[in-house]
């Protein structure tokens, strides 16, 4: 199995970061450019065991992904699992904490597998790892630019992530 952890502190309010990032409805908005998402399906209230469905398009192939909510606590911890897609195991824990004056430091956190066993194996080292952090980040970072513009009063491009690993 796959681990990746990636962080980034947002210029914005615990609450509204977290809101933000774990809208199961502003996943097309912030995987844009590297995904296409079409939104099939999102429960209305975000809560542990709601599920979501996606219908998701990289490189012109698409394929639905399902996922459950695992672990929720409002502002501080989601987990999601896939339960139908891609990935033969994906998990991902976003966890939120105050980081300075309406700051807030945003961890990712993803286990995953591919499929293929030792093939998968090798493309995950080859390239999927890579491809997937630059992914996670990205997402990051347009949530740092949207909570930029709102509370510093100006457009700033996006800044690199705090930490990789």
């Amino acid at each position: 199995m796959a681990h990746i952890n990636c962080s980034l502190v947002v210029p914005g309010p615990i609450k509204e970061v977290f809101d933000f990032l774990c809208d199961p409805r502003r996943v097309p908005h912030l995987l844009e450019g590297r995904i296409d998402v079409e939104v099939v399906n999102a429960e209305p209230e975000l809560q542990k065991g709601a599920e979501f469905t996606y219908l998701m398009t990289r490189v012109g192939i698409s394929q639905q992904v399902r996922y459950r909510v695992e672990d929720l606590t409002r502002g501080t911890v989601m987990t999601y699992r896939q339960t139908e897609g891609v990935f033969r195991k994906w998990v991902h824990t976003q966890k939120f904490s105050t980081h300075g004056k309406n700051e807030t430091l945003v961890t990712d956190v993803v286990d995953y597998e591919l499929p293929f066993g030792l093939v998968g194996h090798v493309l995950d080292d080859l390239v999927f790892r890579k491809d997937l952090r630059q992914i996670l980040e990205n997402r990051l970072k347009r949530a740092a630019f949207h909570f930029q513009g709102l509370y510093q009063g100006e457009e700033m491009e996006p800044q690199e992530a705090a930490t990789s690993s």
